[in-house]
C-alpha cells in the first residue's frame, strides 16, 4: 500500500515538473536538406553560422515581402562552427582564423552547435517563440536555462519578430542567392545586416 502511495506521489510530482518546465524545439533530423539556408554569417571572433529557415518561413516572405509576423510553425536555425585557429596576433593578443580563397571563415567540423528557435504562437514577442539548442553531430540537448539563454539575446530582435537576420531572409528570397555577411561584431552582439 505504502509502494502505491510513493509511486502515485514521485509519478505526481515528476508530472508536475514536466508540466512546469518551458516547452523546447525537438531535433530537425536532416536540418541540412528539410530546411532553407538562407545565409552564412562569419564574425570577427571566429564563429560562421549558416542560417536556415523552414520553407513555409519562406514562402510567407515570398507572398509578403513586408512580412511582418511569422506564420506560426515557422522554423530558424543557427548552425554555428568555430573557425580554424592559425595563431595570435603579436600586437593584441587576438586570434588569427584561417580564411579560404573565397575571404570566408575556415570552419573547425569538430566544434558546432546548432541553435533553433519555433514560433509557437500568433502575436509579437518573446513569449510567442519556442527555444532549443542541441550538438549537431550526436543531436545531443545542450545544456542551456530555456528560454532564459535564447531570450537575452531575442528581446532585441522583438520589432523584426525575434529574428536578426530578417533583411537576409528577404534578400535570399529576392535573388535566390545565399546571403554572406561578415559582422565585425564579436560574441552576440548585434549585426548591422
Amino acid at each position: 500500500m505504502w509502494a502505491r502511495v510513493v509511486l502515485l506521489v514521485g509519478a505526481l510530482s515528476i508530472g508536475s515538473a514536466a508540466a512546469q518546465s518551458p516547452p523546447t524545439v525537438p531535433y530537425p533530423q536532416r536540418y541540412q536538406t528539410a530546411l532553407v539556408k538562407y545565409a552564412v554569417v562569419d564574425r570577427v571572433d571566429g564563429l560562421s553560422r549558416d542560417l536556415y529557415a523552414s520553407r513555409d518561413a519562406v514562402d510567407a516572405m515570398r507572398r509578403d515581402p513586408g512580412l511582418k509576423e511569422f506564420p506560426v510553425g515557422v522554423l530558424f536555425a543557427l548552425d554555428v562552427y568555430r573557425a580554424r585557429m592559425t595563431g595570435y596576433d603579436r600586437q593584441t593578443g587576438s586570434p588569427i582564423f584561417e580564411a579560404g580563397a573565397d575571404g570566408h571563415l575556415v570552419r573547425n567540423q569538430t566544434e558546432r552547435t546548432l541553435h533553433l528557435m519555433r514560433k509557437s504562437q500568433r502575436g509579437f514577442g518573446s513569449q510567442n517563440w519556442t527555444f532549443g539548442g542541441f550538438d549537431p553531430l550526436t543531436a545531443e540537448p545542450l545544456k542551456l536555462q530555456l528560454p532564459g539563454d535564447c531570450l537575452l539575446c531575442h528581446q532585441a530582435a522583438v520589432t523584426s519578430d525575434m529574428s536578426f537576420s530578417l533583411s537576409l531572409l528577404r534578400r535570399f528570397v529576392t535573388t535566390g542567392a545565399v546571403q554572406y555577411s561578415f559582422c565585425a561584431q564579436p560574441g552576440r552582439q548585434s549585426c548591422p545586416f
